[in-house]
């Protein structure tokens, strides 16, 4: 008999962490599972433990290929799974899959019929403790069945895999695999994935603990690499909506999502960043926003407007001011003009397009403060 999900997991160099992994694999309340795990060409004991797991348990299976990347794994594991089985998962193997998860998730999907299950996620912390990831606190706040991302238009930031079990039928009917030899490969998959989705079960309870073996994200982030493969990323997905018929809100929504938060986190780690990843980050970052509708940027919060301005500019110098000048006072800008006023930050040398610079009632502070000397420039008015 077919099990019911296949769970899939790529495994490299991880030894540490392998086996806690695999142990909450195993010891799901819901047993009809088979778990494919796949050796992406380890060079530590990963793989000697792995098959101590499958000698005890026949729900595991190990295959083994030269090292590929997590993409290529993951789609070999698809390959590899059983054709019968109803739904489909991914693990990474340092992580932890919570008791119960999946019967929970599979619940869900029995009794609403749709297409995939995402879940609440928690960062395991490098002393144990768990807390709530931020990237989920409000996209998985409360239980909503049978949704969709342009009702729901918040799960634009529910971008990674390993939350999801999705029905194995939509996932063949759309030939998902994940891109290869590239970094964020989840966020081609499972952003298609939710607008292709007939209907997708939000599950608040916790289904997915994230380790985090890294405490300097931003530091990590700030390669050249990361920005190319997250632009790759985001771009895949804008230029998916844009062949979509009807799909014009969703492209703009994503695209203003992208700049305020996918491609915003490279923006913090510019500072820590070396001059080769702010060429880099300037030649991919700027591309992307070159292919944004001007009411897109016209929706943006005023400090983003004038951070990607300088971008298409290519002025990284007054970027990087204006980001360490924001670590002191993060509203820090002068006001020009009564009649139509606009923002002048301090930072910013030469002037701005009247476009990025404009301001509304939301962008001003909601609590007044004392104001600024003008220093006879002509600000304030």
């Amino acid at each position: 008999m077919a099990p019911r999900l296949t769970v899939v997991v790529p495994l490299y160099n991880v030894e540490e962490y392998l086996g806690v992994c695999l142990t909450s694999l195993a010891e799901q309340t819901m047993a009809d599972l088979e778990v494919v795990l796949v050796d992406d060409g380890s060079t530590d004991n990963g793989p000697v433990l792995a098959q101590e797991f499958v000698d005890r348990d026949p729900r595991f299976r190990l295959i083994r290929q030269e090292n590929a990347g997590l993409g290529a794994a993951r789609n070999a594991g698809v390959r590899e799974a059983d054709p019968a089985a109803e739904f489909l998962t991914f693990v990474d193997s340092d992580d932890v899959v919570p008791p119960g998860a999946y019967e929970r998730m599979l619940a869900e999907l029995d009794g609403s019929g749709s297409d995939f299950a995402t879940g609440n996620v928690l960062r395991l912390r490098a002393n144990g403790a768990l807390e709530q990831s931020p990237m989920f606190r409000k996209p998985m706040e409360k239980a909503r069945p049978a949704t969709h991302v342009t009702r729901d238009w918040i799960l634009l930031g529910d971008r990674i895999a390993c939350n999801k079990v999705f029905r194995r039928t939509f996932w063949d009917e759309h030939s998902f695999s994940f891109p290869t030899g590239v970094l964020y490969e989840d966020i081609a998959v499972v952003l298609p994935a939710h607008f292709l989705a007939r209907s997708v079960d939000v599950v608040e309870e916790p289904v997915y603990h994230w380790r985090d073996r890294d405490g300097s994200i931003t530091t990590r982030r700030a390669v050249p690499q990361g920005i190319r493969d997250r632009v790759t990323a985001v771009t895949t997905v804008s230029d998916f909506l844009a062949g979509r018929e009807g799909m014009a809100e969703a492209k703009r929504r994503y695209d203003a999502h992208a700049l305020s938060g996918d491609l915003w986190l490279f923006i913090e780690a510019l500072p820590g960043g070396d001059e080769e990843f702010h060429e880099a980050f300037l030649d991919h970052a700027g591309v992307f926003a070159a292919t944004v509708a001007p009411e897109v940027f016209a929706g943006l919060p005023l400090d983003l407007r004038v951070k990607w301005q300088l971008i298409r500019e290519r002025r990284i110098a007054e970027l990087l001011a204006l980001l360490g000048e924001e670590k002191s006072d993060r509203a820090a800008f002068h006001v020009r003009g009564l009649l139509r006023p606009r923002a002048h930050h301090p930072a910013v040398r030469d002037p701005l397009p009247p476009a990025a610079t404009a301001l509304t009632p939301a962008d001003l502070p909601s609590t007044p403060t004392s104001p600024r000397p003008c220093g006879g420039t002509g600000c304030c008015g």
